[in-house]
């Protein structure tokens, strides 16, 4: 395969790296709202890349075609980006990001597909190692970029920040063009039900949208049942995922408001989460080797479990000031590295107690329900943090997290070691 297409999925990472803070951003300090509605904007959106994942699964399934498929949503990410030039609303910015939705998940389901089924089997987990790093590369520039905008035109003030989303689009346009030039179809087909545990962990976490790069949706070609043991296993991740979405969707709003920070300081925070996540990742999987998978699960969620606690106690005692500005900012990059080790655990954890025969469909229930808790957190956290308080909001994230941790430690799921398999595919 020619590998030159990975840097057009740079750039397509490069963009959604420089629009990942700015939900919060557009709706406080160009429309002017509240975090009332960030929550909401975000659940709308996770919410509506749900039919769209389903929809083009099945399409390029249909019409045995993967390429079409990335051009539509990396150009269909263009032209959707672009509307926000004529976004003045709040109905009308929810319209332009559902519609950005529904198109740029066209690349999701064939992305990983495409890339498998133009390389030898023996080589996948070194081409998908190398596609992932990609991918987090261009997250953390894509953030950086947005760092250095802001900062070369901050006299701009608010009225930059539609522009952000614009410079976003024509790399998404680059990213569809390289595609159109370079890529290929596949000379072979393979099945997504098969192929799960190659992709299924994020480097970055994603705090904003439907798991982005899911690959199967579970469905009845596999009559097999799953595990009791490990259906709880799964619906506890769901829960630890609403925790976190609870917290982290507001917070963004939370230091702006509280802490008078800027659009600069918001994606220096984004951007010290990512970094801290990409660093932290491979130290994670080593770690693992050592204490096993549930009992670094165990550690990783105590200690958020705990930041979650104390930011919520330190929240009532918020003062406006540079030194409680840095402290709310570095704590946002712990919570990227701490991240790592939550996502390795979990996903070591499902691929090695799931059979062959359904570590597919596993992995797919697994994307699925850390969907749905995405969604069920986003659309909760805006309502509680705004009728009753941040600092309520932490604390109660912290105390749903908390309820997922005590399920695993109830459970006792087995300790394993950090499968060489993953290790090779997501290094």
């Amino acid at each position: 395969m020619d590998n030159r297409w990975f840097i057009g999925y740079v750039f397509s990472n490069l963009a959604a790296g420089l629009t990942t803070p700015l939900i919060p951003l557009f709706i406080v300090f160009y429309l002017k709202s509240n975090v009332e509605y960030v929550g909401l904007v975000s659940a709308l959106a996770s919410l509506a890349s749900v039919p769209a994942l389903i929809f083009w699964g099945n399409l390029s399934d249909k019409i045995k075609k993967r390429k079409i498929f990335i051009v539509i949503g990396f150009v269909g990410s263009f032209l959707s980006l672009l509307l926000v030039l004529i976004v003045h609303t709040m109905p009308s910015y929810i319209f332009m990001l559902v519609l950005f939705q529904i198109l740029a998940m066209a690349s999701v389901p064939v992305s990983t597909l495409l890339i498998l089924e133009n390389s030898e089997k023996s080589a996948w987990p070194k081409v998908m190692g190398k596609f992932n790093s990609y991918s987090a590369i261009g997250t953390v520039i894509g953030l950086a970029v947005g760092v250095l905008i802001l900062t070369f035109f901050k006299n701009e003030g608010h009225q930059l920040i539609p522009y952000l989303y614009v410079i976003a689009a024509w790399f998404y346009l680059i990213a569809g063009i390289i595609s159109i030039i370079v890529l290929k179809e596949p000379k072979s087909e393979i099945s997504r039900g098969k192929i799960g545990y190659l992709f299924a962990l994020h480097v970055i976490e994603r705090v904003r949208y439907f798991p982005t790069h899911l690959v199967h949706i579970p469905g009845k070609e596999n009559k097999i049942k799953i595990p009791d043991h490990l259906k709880l296993y799964l619906f506890t991740t769901m829960i630890l995922m609403m925790g976190f979405q609870l917290f982290f969707i507001p917070y963004p709003v939370f230091v702006i408001k509280k802490m008078n920070a800027n659009e600069n300081d918001i994606y220096i925070m984004f951007l010290l989460n990512s970094l801290f996540s990409a660093a932290t990742f491979i130290p994670a999987g080593r770690y693992i080797n050592y204490i096993g998978s549930n009992r670094m699960l165990v550690i990783s969620t105590s200690m958020r479990v705990a930041l979650f606690l104390v930011t919520g106690v330190l929240s009532f005692f918020v003062f406006d000031t540079v030194g409680y500005l840095l402290f709310f900012i570095i704590m946002y990059g712990v919570f990227g590295a701490i991240w790592s080790f939550i996502g390795i655990s979990e996903i070591t954890s499902i691929s090695n107690m799931a059979t062959s025969l359904i570590r597919g469909k596993v992995i797919g229930y697994y994307n699925s329900l850390n969907g749905v808790g995405q969604i069920m957190g986003a659309a909760l956290s805006g309502f509680v943090a705004y009728d009753i308080s941040y600092s309520f909001d932490f604390i109660l994230s912290a105390v749903i997290v908390l309820s997922g941790l005590l399920i695993i430690l109830y459970a006792k799921p087995p300790d394993i070691q950090y499968s060489k398999k993953i290790v090779k595919s997501h290094s």
